[in-house]
């Protein structure tokens, strides 16, 4: 298992995948992680073949399935990337890793910086709750619905 700082590199990498697809970007981002992957040149082609699948896929994609689509195919890329990365020495690890952050940063489509870890990427809904007076917030890029609003306790005013 990874280390959470280079699970959270391999989450933003997968998002990146997912934001770069079909943008100007995506040509020169797609080569460069594809050569990242293979590591030993072996597996590019094969990693080329799938980043085309996901740009297909999400261009494809409408409406409410694309939120859908585009998670799926971020958490996959996040395996792709974790697998790879566990496969690595200790001392190849951190190198590598750092290489991938750099690709994300110089060539990913821009848009919201990428949340710190811990993070929830989701397709579907997800809930959020907080008791006792406490808060819980989340970056959202989506629909949001509340229910119930907080009451406070007679006590807390």
């Amino acid at each position: 298992m990874l280390p959470e700082a280079l699970s959270r590199i391999a989450a933003e990498a997968g998002v990146a995948v997912v934001e770069t697809a079909g943008t100007d970007h995506w040509a020169l981002f797609g080569e460069q992680v594809a050569s990242w992957l293979a590591r030993d040149g072996q597996a590019a082609q094969a990693d080329l073949a799938r980043l085309a699948e996901t740009e297909a896929a999400l261009r494809a994609a409408v409406d409410a399935s694309s939120r859908t689509i585009a998670a799926r195919h971020a958490m996959a890329w996040q395996g792709r990337f974790t697998a790879v990365l566990e496969q690595l020495t200790a001392e190849e690890r951190h190198p590598a890793a750092a290489h991938l952050q750099r690709l994300v940063r110089d060539h990913s489509a821009g848009g919201a910086p990428a949340a710190p870890a811990p993070g929830v990427i989701a397709g579907e809904n997800v809930r959020l709750q907080a008791d006792h007076g406490s808060l819980t917030v989340g970056l959202v890029n989506g629909d949001v619905n509340f229910n119930s609003p907080f009451q406070p306790d007679p006590a807390q005013g």
